[in-house]
C-alpha cells in the first residue's frame, strides 16, 4: 500500500469514527430532548390544574364576596331607612 493510499485509509477510518461519534451524540441528544420535553410537558399540565384550581376558588371568592356585599346592601338599606323613617316622625 503506497504511502496515498494508507493516507486515503487513514482518512476515511476517521471520517467513518466522526460519523459514528456524531450518531452517538445526535442519539443521546434526541433522548435528552425528549426526556427534557417530557418533564415541561408535565410541569405545564401542572400549571394548567393550578390555574384550573385558581379559577374555580377565584369564581368561589367572588361569590362570597357578592353575597357578603349583598348583605352589606341589605343592612346599609335597612339602616338609611331607619333614620329616614326616624326623620318623618
Amino acid at each position: 500500500m503506497s504511502q496515498i493510499e494508507t493516507a486515503l485509509h487513514n482518512n476515511a477510518q476517521l471520517v467513518r469514527l466522526l460519523r459514528d461519534e456524531i450518531g452517538l451524540q445526535a442519539h443521546l441528544l434526541k433522548e435528552e430532548a425528549r426526556d427534557r420535553l417530557a418533564e415541561l410537558d408535565a410541569g405545564l399540565d401542572q400549571m394548567k390544574a393550578h390555574l384550573e384550581r385558581a379559577a374555580v376558588a377565584g369564581a368561589d371568592v367572588r361569590r362570597e364576596a357578592e353575597a357578603a356585599a349583598g348583605l352589606l346592601a341589605d343592612s346599609l338599606r335597612e339602616g338609611y331607612g331607619r333614620i329616614r323613617d326616624a326623620l318623618r316622625s
